[in-house]
């Protein structure tokens, strides 16, 4: 695993910080990469997971009129599958379209209910 993979999966975890800790004593982890997340602040871990996960949302929202109303409709619901979505599915989409086809793909493939 790449110091950057680790950075992302952290970034999109349900609890950033739980697993930065969990990381951390993570004895299958290389000991370099473990050593280098000593270096991680806590409080900018919180921030840039939450800018992550914003920016991907208005991707989501602006890439798909679908997605849009789901959010505006049933906010609990759709927050709910995008929370799930945001920690299994890696954002590796460059596009606001790629973020929706991503979205909707996870939607088809998990059988979250719209």
């Amino acid at each position: 695993m790449s110091y950057e993979q680790l950075i992302a999966d952290l970034l999109c975890a349900p609890d950033p910080e739980a697993a930065l800790s969990q990381a951390l004593t993570d004895e299958a982890l290389e000991p370099s990469l473990r050593a280098l997340l000593f270096g991680v602040d806590r409080d900018g871990l919180r921030m840039a997971a939450l800018l992550c996960a914003r920016l991907r949302y208005e991707r989501l929202v602006r890439g798909s009129a679908e997605a849009g109303r789901w959010s505006e409709d049933e906010p609990a619901a759709f927050a709910a599958v995008f929370r799930r979505y945001h920690a299994a599915v890696p954002p590796r989409a460059f596009t606001i379209r790629g973020e929706a086809e991503a979205f909707w793909g996870y939607v088809l493939t998990e059988g979250a209910a719209c």
